[in-house]
C-alpha cells in the first residue's frame, strides 16, 4: 500500500483512540464527587495483595481441615488383610 494512504488513516486512528481514552483523563468530578487521599505503596500492597492472600490461605487451611486424610486404621487381624 501506498504511504500517502496508510498516513491519513494512522493519524485518523490516533485520534479516534485519543478521544476513546478521553474519560480515562478526565479531571472534573461529579457533582458531589470528593476524592479522598492515595493510597501508600504499603497500604496498596496491604489492601491487594496481603488481604487477599491471607483470605486465600485461610480459605485453603480450612478446606484441608475439613478433609484432611484421616489416621490409617489398623490392618492387623482384618479379614480382608490376611488370608488363612
Amino acid at each position: 500500500m501506498n504511504n500517502k494512504f496508510l498516513a491519513p488513516l494512522k493519524s485518523a486512528l490516533v485520534i479516534a483512540l485519543t478521544f476513546l481514552a478521553t474519560p480515562a483523563f478526565a479531571v472534573a468530578q461529579e457533582g458531589s464527587a470528593e476524592p479522598g487521599e492515595g493510597l501508600t505503596a504499603v497500604q496498596t500492597v496491604l489492601y491487594f495483595v496481603l488481604a487477599p492472600l491471607g483470605l486465600f490461605l485461610t480459605i485453603v487451611v480450612i478446606g484441608y481441615g475439613v478433609h484432611r486424610p484421616r489416621e490409617k486404621r489398623s490392618n492387623s487381624g482384618s479379614a480382608l488383610s490376611e488370608i488363612k
